[in-house]
């Protein structure tokens, strides 16, 4: 008997992940057709509410005080102790994630982003010009771990012998710790590792500061407060893994969507600097990275025609409200040159929560981008890439390229 909805959109069950990326977009658009969301059970939790509409994502997004993140953003519940030291100001509500906030968001202003753009375009001409020239390789791992690695190692003050140990870690958290579908952050001892490391690196640039942003984090004040160590590293496992993912994985999706739609690749050769813009926002308008973030209610209300009670998780799928016809025609379509791609909720839906990334990841895809396509003019993914099994990234786990 074929599954129902409700049995393929349960994390219990890999059905719903391991269907192609279009029968994923089908399932949502079927979603979005029903008279009111629909929730769904657990295995192993009491169940939650799919938000799929655009319009009641943002609603959800926009009303913290009803919508609280303090419990956890993945559908699975986190032990308490769990969410305190790894999940940062992501798992937080105001007034404490307004204070923390605003300690960190300086170093990700435009202006900020833009005093290091000559740092993050020498480690992308690198990686452009280590290709190797007529075999097949893996984009995702000659190309999209590695700029975005190399930028936020370098940001902290990373040094380069543990650079790659810190590519591992995050690996492990973002996929589950090593279990065979995900549905959220995992790996427990990958998580204390990355905090043990990050509280020994911050006391190392307390006591010796030099010009990155550890040393920044950890020597700001504002009115009258500064980050604790236990603040700043949950702060770096919040970097590092969503710092990293989210832009390794539009990376991918780029040369991916631009090789499978070679008319929009070809604009983008013919006038990179008009159309570089609308390229990033289509690509993560249509492959939305981060496919989901989940809230918890603090009161009994009411979305998308639904009531929901207080205590109730409330999941705001970003994948679907992305392709929702009723803000973006022909939305399965993808079109670099699509007026309002900027309506996207890839980066969040300027909430309190809004990606502080944000600047810096469009700066790193239109920054390697650029160089690959002057260095290698030809380069394509040749093969269809592989799916990750995880509901908490929406991405590749593998794309055979060449140049």
């Amino acid at each position: 008997m074929p599954m129902s909805v409700s049995e393929m959109m349960s994390p219990g069950t890999r059905a719903f992940w391991d269907r192609s990326f279009a029968g994923r977009l089908s399932l949502f658009e079927a979603l979005r057709g029903r008279p009111a969301i629909e929730f769904h059970a657990e295995v192993a939790g009491p169940g939650f509410w799919s938000v799929v509409g655009y319009d009641d994502v943002v609603a959800v997004s926009r009303n913290p005080e009803v919508f609280s993140s303090a419990q956890g953003f993945t559908i699975d519940d986190v032990p308490a102790e769990i969410r305190e030291f790894a999940m940062s100001m992501i798992a937080m509500d105001d007034p404490r994630h307004r204070s923390l906030r605003s300690i960190v968001q300086s170093a990700f202003t435009a202006a900020s982003v833009r005093s290091i753009t000559a740092r993050i375009r020498g480690h992308a001409h690198r990686i452009a010009a280590e290709l190797p020239r007529g075999e097949v390789f893996d984009f995702v791992d000659r190309v999209a771990s590695r700029l975005p690695v190399q930028v936020i190692c370098e940001l902290l003050g990373i040094p380069d012998p543990d650079r790659p140990r810190i590519v591992d870690l995050a690996g492990e958290v973002i996929y589950g710790g090593g279990e065979d579908f995900a549905t959220g952050p995992g790996g427990a001892l990958g998580l204390a590792q990355i905090y043990g490391y990050a509280l020994e690196l911050g006391e190392r640039r307390k006591a010796e500061p030099g010009k990155d942003l550890t040393s920044t984090l950890m020597t700001t004040v504002v009115d009258g407060q500064s980050l604790s160590p236990s603040e700043f590293g949950s702060f770096v496992i919040l970097l590092i893994t969503a710092g990293f993912e989210t832009t390794r994985q539009a990376l991918a999706w780029a040369l991916h969507l631009l090789s499978t739609h070679p008319d929009q690749l070809q604009l983008l050769r013919t006038d990179f600097a008009a159309h570089i813009d609308g390229a990033i926002d289509e690509v993560i308008r249509y492959a939305s990275p981060v496919p989901y973030m989940r809230r918890t209610a603090t009161v009994d209300t009411e979305v998308g025609g639904a009531r929901i009670r207080a205590g109730e998780k409330v999941v705001m799928w970003y994948l679907s409200a992305n392709h929702d016809s009723t803000v973006f025609a022909d939305p399965d379509r993808f079109d670099i040159t699509r007026p309002n791609a900027g309506r996207h909720l890839g980066f969040g839906a300027k909430d309190i929560h809004h990606c502080l990334g944000a600047n810096l990841a469009r700066t790193e895809l239109r920054v390697m981008l650029e160089e690959l396509l002057t260095t290698h003019p030809g380069i394509r993914a040749v093969g269809a890439p592989e799916l990750l099994l995880s509901a908490f990234v929406s991405g590749l786990a593998s794309l055979p390229a060449r140049v």
